[in-house]
């Protein structure tokens, strides 16, 4: 009881200070009365055992002309003790106890750590999320840990309990916080293990079917396996740039356009000139994509469209060839000839 009397004088004389500033223009017209919700949560909090922190509430909706409240609020509420110990608290660092939206549980859960917080703040300053990745359940603010379910909570107003106040000059550590790997933690390479496949498509106007390469993640994976050893066998058919503008901002086709120019083994251009026969068909590891490969004279065509650029690189791994346009799909009725071979690639588990 005596801690409640003493933040009760504490926010007397706030109110005192405030009233003064009032006396010193001309009275406003009459307010208009506080959103109930506001009301209802002091009312919480005062049966709660939070009497200062639902005095200071009441006593700022009884100020509208000094602040006016959003519709959407978050409280996080000291207890009667902190008010006791640290005396009257400025204003300012009440205020920083206040903030402008509705945060749910969920949504303070869901923030990473160094998020910040907007408050009603004069000085706009903002709170940090502080929840160590280590400990996702506990979540903490400026260092301060907050109750794991809210007092109050009608959808647009939540009020949290915390054990003290907030500081007001509060900064994060300099230095960021590091997670320690775990043994489910992939090892990545700081570069794609085609990286010099890319360059090379780079170096000749092949951009966008090098942008595709690098993306896979299948090139970032460490593996023991010197490329020589490596199951990984491709050949890419990569389109001019030109050929593949029209498509390069509809993120939705990325996986069917890259997977379209690409065959789950490598073929040299010897190989496809001499070693293919005409329209053999390659099934891709994707149902529904399928190259078949044509030739007439010198020219060898992938779905009909001709390679301009046989041997543009090859290693171990993969091999790219050149083609004058983005291939198209093939149609699946032009498999149904008796003299079209099918070659199809299955993943091995």
């Amino acid at each position: 009881m005596a801690t409640s009397c003493i933040a009760f004088l504490s926010l007397l004389t706030l109110f005192s200070l405030l009233s003064f500033t009032q006396l010193q223009s001309p009275p406003p017209p009459p307010p208009p009365p506080p959103p109930q919700s506001l009301l209802n949560a002091a009312e919480t909090l005062s049966n709660s055992g939070y009497i200062a922190m639902s005095l200071t509430l009441k006593l700022l909706l009884d100020q509208p002309q000094f602040l006016s409240f959003p519709s959407s609020l978050s409280i996080f509420t000291p207890p009667d003790s902190a008010f006791a110990a640290s005396g009257q608290p400025p204003l300012s660092l009440l205020l920083l106890h206040f903030s402008p939206l509705s945060l749910s549980l969920e949504s303070l859960t869901s923030l990473p750590f160094s998020s910040t917080i907007p408050t009603l703040s004069s000085s706009h300053t903002p709170l940090f999320i502080t929840t160590s990745p280590e400990n996702p359940t506990k979540i903490s603010i400026n260092n301060v840990q907050i109750s794991s379910s809210p007092v109050y909570d009608d959808g647009s107003v939540v009020v949290f309990t915390i054990d003290k106040f907030f500081e007001l000059n509060f900064s994060l550590p300099s230095s960021p916080l590091v997670l320690n790997s775990t043994s489910e933690c992939v090892k990545f390479n700081t570069f794609s293990r085609f990286s010099e496949a890319s360059g090379a498509l780079k170096s000749r106007g092949y951009t966008i079917i090098a942008t595709f390469l690098d993306l896979q993640l299948m090139g970032f994976v460490g593996s023991d396996k010197t490329p020589a050893e490596s199951d990984i066998k491709l050949t890419v058919f990569a389109p001019l740039d030109e050929a593949l503008i029209g498509d390069s901002g509809n993120f939705l086709k990325y996986s069917s356009i890259f997977l379209r120019h690409l065959l789950p083994c490598k073929l040299s251009w010897n190989q496809l000139f001499n070693g293919i026969g005409n329209e053999t068909v390659f099934e891709n590891y994707v149902e529904g994509l399928s190259m078949k490969i044509g030739k007439s004279g010198d020219v060898v065509m992938v779905n009909g469209v001709e390679i301009t650029a046989p041997d543009m690189y090859e290693n171990y791994e993969i091999a790219i060839h050149g083609v004058r346009e983005m291939i198209p799909e093939l149609d699946n009725s032009e498999e149904e000839t008796e003299d079209i071979s099918v070659l199809k690639f299955v993943k091995n588990d």
